[in-house]
């Protein structure tokens, strides 16, 4: 049996969620836990449709702080403590643009408004953000609020890119531009629509670990695993392939699921890739991938080049894998903040719809199943959603159904993303399982303090 605990008394038939599992959600004290609420979570965030901001106290009460209308189900709103402080950053629409605003969570006032959004933020208040207008026109996390792509007819612009700015003393600048990034150590005329994704801050914050992703002629997409100093020093590629969840290990390893150096990645880098017509390619693509399919329904093995990575992030780079036969699909992975032997991650829904939550200890190697959770069968109405992909490029459309599109940025859809307090005694994580959207707590003291 579960021995997870809703961490929210529901009432009013509200939902509640935090988002991705990149960041702890709550305060250094862990009494206070950053959250976001609404009522309707069947279909993905509209430019008119805000979401409450707030955070959970002791007293599993959710506290209202105010509303924003820079969020999306897989990442909410990017809400995070700010160091030691009770200070909360959430991302907002700001005069017309995507940016954040700082809560006082003590007096329940609004303190500041920036015009910068926020991804992830230092200690000290130094928060770098990103192009959330660009991303979701992309198709990835983006927000959904009218703010369109400044740079849409520019595969890689120069004026945009990783942001950096203090939220105390309002200094900013642009540590790293989309431009920069495509033209770091990448063959030329094989790429358009370059963007930047994905932020997190390395345990010891001297670097950033992001993902740079583009689209390619035969409609397909490829990432790189990339870092850079928080001044905006150092870029580096550790890896380029079909790369997914990540997180670091320590302060100079990253661990992350996904495919490298497969013989896709080295066509697509070939003379006959450049010279091949982008309609060629892609119906080339389609048939792969058709076949593959029809094979893999037919019970046929396949040799998949799909597992977790370790790469080391020096000049150097080592690459090992993470649990080789223990943990072998894909989730969203965690290190604990105060022992990062151990990872808390989730997987995707088996056949039944089932979701795993585990913990992995990666010393011994052992996995260590926490619970398992439905998700429920209910679907968003496409017909009241064409506001929330009015922006989305039409060839993202075009990779797959709509109604898959709308299901996956909607609240129905729900990973756990698991996350960890910061003294390493519980871990929190979103679930439906239960009909509506919440966030569990799993008290996990028992294992790491063993």
């Amino acid at each position: 049996m579960n021995r997870e605990k809703n961490l929210v008394k529901r009432t009013d038939g509200f939902n509640y969620f935090f988002g991705f599992h990149d960041i702890c959600c709550w305060n250094r004290k862990g009494d206070r836990l950053a959250a976001l609420r609404t009522k309707d979570i069947t279909t993905p965030p509209a430019h008119h449709i805000r979401c409450d901001v707030g955070f959970v106290n002791a007293d599993r009460e959710f506290i209202k702080l105010g509303e924003t209308a820079a969020y999306n189900y897989p990442q909410g709103a990017r809400q995070q403590f700010i160091g030691e402080t009770d200070l909360l950053i959430v991302n907002d629409l700001v005069d017309g643009q995507w940016g954040s605003r700082v809560y006082d969570t003590d007096h329940l006032r609004l303190i500041s408004s920036h015009q910068f959004p926020v991804h992830v933020i230092s200690r000290e208040g130094e928060a770098f953000g990103l192009d959330y207008a660009r991303l979701f026109r992309l198709g990835a996390y983006g927000y959904n609020g009218g703010v369109k792509d400044q740079y849409a007819n520019i595969p890689a612009p120069d004026r945009t890119g990783i942001l950096r700015h203090n939220v105390f003393n309002g200094a900013s600048k642009l540590i790293l531009s989309i431009k920069e990034v495509a033209n770091f150590h990448l063959k030329e005329n094989i790429s358009s629509n370059h963007y930047i994704t994905h932020l997190v801050l390395s345990p010891d914050e001297k670097r950033i670990a992001f993902l740079h992703r583009f689209k390619l002629k035969d409609g397909g997409e490829t990432t790189r695993l990339m870092t850079i100093g928080t001044g905006g020093e150092g870029l580096r590629c550790l890896a380029t392939g079909f790369l997914s969840h990540f997180d670091w290990k320590s302060d100079k390893e990253i661990v992350i699921y996904g495919r490298f150096k497969s013989g896709v990645e080295k066509f697509r880098n070939s003379l006959l890739y450049k010279m091949l017509p982008s309609g060629m390619l892609y119906s080339g693509k389609r048939l792969i991938k058709q076949f593959v399919l029809q094979n893999k329904n037919a019970g046929a093995v396949t040799n998949s080049l799909f597992d977790w990575h370790i790469f080391t992030d020096e000049e150097k780079i080592a690459h090992s894998f993470m649990a080789p036969g223990v943990i072998t699909e894909d989730g969203h992975p965690m290190f604990c903040p105060v022992n990062r032997d151990w990872m808390i991650c989730d997987n995707y829904p088996d056949k039944n719809g089932v979701r795993a939550l585990f913990l992995f200890q990666h010393s011994m190697q052992r996995k260590i199943i926490l619970g398992t959770y439905q998700m429920i069968n209910a679907r968003p109405d496409v017909h009241k959603v064409m506001d929330a992909i009015g922006l989305v490029d039409k060839a993202v459309l075009k990779k797959g159904s709509v109604e898959e599109f709308v299901f996956t940025r909607s609240g129905l859809h729900c990973d756990l993303h698991p996350r960890w307090m910061f003294d390493g005694s519980m871990v929190c994580f979103d679930s439906i399982h239960e009909g509506y959207r919440s966030i569990y707590g799993y008290d996990v003291s028992q294992f790491i303090n063993n």
